[in-house]
């Protein structure tokens, strides 16, 4: 019964600290075409209707949609022009779609598709094309085709196949080559391939999609195949695209195609002759199937047995690494997960400069374990991540520009690594409990080390800017409620540990210490604002030359320094020394609010501005200048007339 009562009490306080935030999840899909960001019509384009009307050829649409293919091509062999591919490749997407339920007729027709729409974007003029409506409905019938023929490919088992053959509507063979992959991880590392088409994402607040040519698509990976570790169940977004090797050649005799998968992380654009067009992409879909699906890495299972946690505690990754982008590494906070990241990881994918800058990684840790230790294994990670790229020979330069951000207690371990320990600062502070320091220089060097493994440490040298989110830098009182306390005492640390510090403590205390008495602080302990490691954490010097930024959440208003988020005090998130402040309408969960996500692209911005290496898109500040002022101008005439 005590059990229950405890686990309950640790479920009261998780839910509290979840605040109101909404679960990302997807829905599946059954209709396809309500995923295009345009508005997808029933009837022919405009274009088609009138290539059609005007050679009468409406009827053949109806009935003989194959003959009417043949009489196009025709009209066009007679007379190359654009609106006729433009019609064989409309005419041929639909009727593909008429015989969906039979799709070894259907993907001829998707073929045919296909092959005219990649024509058409081939062979038009750019700078015709460039304001042509026509060229957007076109790359949409392209995408739609390659959707269709995609699902085909997949279902018989053909997608990484080389050297087979399909036949076009038309009665063109098209021969298959090996898919060629531009991706940023191993081809063996890439499972189960979906179409981000098939779902719908529910609860972002933004979708992060751009429209372009190609076909969204959810890469699941094999975990097992990669020394790489990534989040878990983590997705990457990939774009397929059909080049046809007779590009610029529309006589549609036999030819080849490749299917291509590009990570549009690496690949933003394709050439087609002499034309380049954006990819489609599609961030949001990739993240919300990884949302939903259930993690091994139970919270709050994890927090109450530290023990079972230690092959998941680390570092992880939410992309591919790359040694040219800035790590921006996420802390969660107090009985959390990855999860807790995705609507921020969302919303920063729509953003090209923080696409090309920057690769989000993340922290997971027992927050059962005490706040000192669980920065001391974030600092090991992160310090053995870089001598990996040392010993690789690859460049640190973007890793030594490292931003933390920390939500909750992941604000305070990211506060101490980003601190001097001051060991003899520390050692003094322990004398308040009856610390022996005579009694610790006599310790064996094993003992010295497990202790000083914790309490010395200076700053991470390759951290240059640090965000807080909801931060209990003096603590939070809930930790001291019975429903913190309740959550406290239903932590089981490791009993070797216990036996091993209850011995230690006793002895350098000076006073037998029992097991129920033993002073060994949980990280909800270390919560409580008259903890020893809260008092100590606020003892030790911040890195001077790294810059702080706060985020609080007050649930009062917008702005209004003070209040509560409903768990950190405004007067416990607030520190001195930040580089700037914003407090946002929020409850505890912070790191969700738009507003908080928008100022931390700001900061990350603004974190750019001090590379000038950086690869960042020109801002149209000069044009809206010259254009408020032209207004602030016809203003002052009009009033000067009056």
């Amino acid at each position: 019964m005590a059990k229950r009562i405890n686990f309950l009490s640790a479920l009261v306080l998780v839910f509290l600290l979840a605040g109101c935030a909404s679960r990302i999840t997807v829905v599946p899909q059954n209709d396809r075409s309500s995923y295009s960001l345009l508005n997808r019509p029933d009837q022919l384009m405009p274009l088609t209707s009138n290539v059609l009307a005007n050679y009468s050829l409406n009827r053949d649409y109806r009935t003989q949609p194959h003959i009417l293919l043949a009489k196009l091509e025709k009209i066009f062999f007679n007379e190359p022009r654009s609106e006729y591919l433009a019609a064989l490749a409309d005419v041929a997407g639909k009727t593909g779609m008429r015989y969906k339920r039979t799709p070894d007729l259907a993907v001829r027709y998707h073929l045919s598709a296909l092959l005219y729409s990649y024509c058409y974007l081939a062979l038009e003029n750019p700078a015709e094309q460039e304001y042509n409506p026509n060229a957007v409905l076109i790359l949409r019938i392209y995408n739609n085709a390659l959707a269709e023929l995609f699902c085909y490919l997949s279902g018989r088992g053909l997608l990484h196949k080389n050297s087979y053959e399909l036949t076009t509507a038309s009665g063109q063979k098209i021969t298959f080559r090996s898919p060629e992959y531009k991706l940023s991880v191993p081809v063996d590392d890439i499972g189960e391939l979906l179409l981000c088409a098939d779902f719908e994402p529910k609860n972002f607040i933004s979708n992060s999609r751009r429209f372009g040519i190609g076909v969204p698509l959810i890469a699941q990976l094999n975990q097992t195949s990669s020394n790489s570790r990534f989040a878990e169940n983590q997705t990457l977004p990939l774009t397929a695209v059909l080049a046809f090797d007779n590009e610029g050649d529309a006589t549609f005799s036999r030819c080849s195609a490749r299917l291509v998968l590009a990570d549009p992380r690496k690949l933003d654009k394709i050439t087609l002759s002499n034309r380049t067009i954006p990819l489609e992409y599609d961030y949001s879909t990739p993240l919300a199937v990884m949302a939903d699906k259930p993690l091994k890495f139970n919270a709050l299972f994890y927090a109450l047995n530290p023990v079972q946690a230690h092959d998941q505690e680390g570092l992880y990754y939410f992309e591919p690494v790359n040694p040219d982008r800035i790590p921006v590494v996420l802390v969660h906070g107090l009985m959390s997960d990855t999860k807790t990241w995705m609507q921020m990881l969302n919303t920063l994918a729509s953003d090209p400069d923080i696409r090309n800058n920057y690769q989000f990684w993340g922290v997971t840790y027992s927050s059962g374990n005490p706040i000192f230790s669980s920065a001391d294994l974030m600092r090991k990670a992160l310090e053995n991540e870089r001598k990996k790229l040392v010993k690789k020979g690859l460049p640190t330069d973007k890793f030594d520009r490292m931003v933390l951000v920390g939500h909750s207690m992941g604000g305070l371990i990211s506060r101490l690594a980003t601190s001097s320990s001051n060991t003899a600062k520390c050692l003094e502070f322990l004398k308040e409990l009856g610390f022996d320091r005579k009694k610790f220089d006599a310790l064996s060097d094993s003992d010295r080390k497990s202790i000083a493994n914790v309490i010395e440490f200076e700053p991470l040298p390759f951290v240059k800017r640090v965000v807080f989110i909801s931060v209990p830098h003096r603590g939070a009182s809930l930790a001291s409620t019975s429903i913190g306390k309740f959550g406290a005492r239903c932590v089981r640390l490791p009993a070797g540990i216990i036996r091993r510090q209850q011995s230690l403590l006793s002895s350098l205390f000076n006073a037998p210490i029992s097991k129920d008495d033993l002073p060994i602080m949980t990280g909800i302990d270390n919560l409580a604002p008259d903890d020893y490691a809260i008092r100590m954490l606020n003892s030790l010097e911040m890195n001077k030359n790294i810059q702080y930024h706060s985020i609080i959440g007050n649930r009062d208003g917008y702005g209004i320094p003070g209040g509560s988020d409903g768990i950190v005090p405004y007067s416990s998130s607030h520190i001195d020394n930040a580089a700037s402040e914003l407090v946002v309408k929020s409850g505890h969960s912070a790191q969700q609010n738009p507003l908080a996500i928008q100022e931390l692209r700001r900061i990350l911005l603004e974190h750019l501005k001090t590379y000038p290496d950086s690869r960042v898109t020109k801002p149209l500040e000069l044009t809206v200048r010259r254009i408020t002022g032209l207004a602030e101008d016809n203003a002052k005439q009009a009033k000067e007339t009056k």
